[in-house]
């Protein structure tokens, strides 16, 4: 079996982890090619409900996402209440602005790529992209997942999501360079958000386009055994692949020159 599939911006930077020897191989078949669902991190969790609550789009698997109840089950617990007032205030910028949402969790497929929109909208009459993230990192300057403005231009973690769906709306959608905005809100202050518009330097499409194009290649050519595990305690511990003979319990030796 090949190993073949379309490059989704998640997908990229997984087999860039992999690459740098920061993924499991046996994860990335899981995930992508198995459509394994991973257990979720409690950020995950309040993410998922967030956007749930703001918009009414289910998580990639369907599952109603339903927030942690304290006091016998009476009242949700500060971080979900603290998600649903944030989801509120969503609901009112969009009205504020006058955004209409068209679809959420909108499906594109190119050639070479594939992506899911969290929200396709009409805003000041033309089709834009939004991106909503709940985030304890809104002002981060130095976290890798930080979105602090003067920051953003150096992650590109965080930014090849606004240029692969820039991609995706000309090629499926014939939209030439559609609008893409990230919408932050806090996950700690239900009265703070972001919006940011993303720009993207014509040059940046053109290394995009090389990077998918060279690891759609790749992957035409290997075969899935290419994707190898490398066991840690940190992945191990919350892998769901219960028959992996390369799962590891203990930490593992490792070793440092000076």
């Amino acid at each position: 079996m090949k190993a073949e599939r379309k490059i989704s911006q998640s997908f990229l930077k997984e087999f860039t982890k992999y690459l740098q020897n920061e993924s499991c191989g046996y994860q990335v078949v899981a995930k992508y090619y198995d459509n394994m669902q991973f257990p979720s991190s409690e950020a995950q969790l309040l993410g998922q409900y967030f956007e749930y609550a703001a918009t009414g789009q289910l998580p990639k698997f369907g599952n109603l996402p339903e927030p942690k109840m304290v006091s016998g089950g009476k009242k949700m617990s500060i971080p979900f209440a603290r998600a649903f007032e944030s989801a509120q205030f969503c609901k009112e910028i969009f009205k504020e602005y006058g955004i209409e949402i068209i679809e959420t969790g909108l499906k594109l497929e190119g050639e070479r790529t594939t992506g899911e929109i969290d929200v396709y909208a009409e805003w000041n009459g033309e089709k834009v992209f939004i991106d909503l993230k709940y985030s304890a990192a809104i002002d981060d300057k130095w976290s890798e997942f930080g979105w602090e403005t003067e920051s953003l231009a150096q992650k590109d973690n965080l930014m090849i999501q606004g240029v692969h769906y820039k991609m995706l709306a000309k090629e499926c959608l014939d939209i030439e360079n559609i609008p893409f905005y990230y919408f932050i809100f806090s996950a700690k202050n239900t009265d703070y958000a972001k919006i940011i518009h993303q720009e993207v330097d014509e040059g940046r499409f053109v290394e995009h386009e090389i990077v998918v194009d060279n690891v759609y290649n790749k992957l035409k050519q290997v075969p899935i055994t290419y994707f190898k595990p490398k066991p840690s305690l940190k992945m191990c511990s919350c892998c769901p692949i219960e028959s992996c003979n390369a799962r590891t319990k203990l930490p593992l030796i490792e070793k440092v020159y000076y």
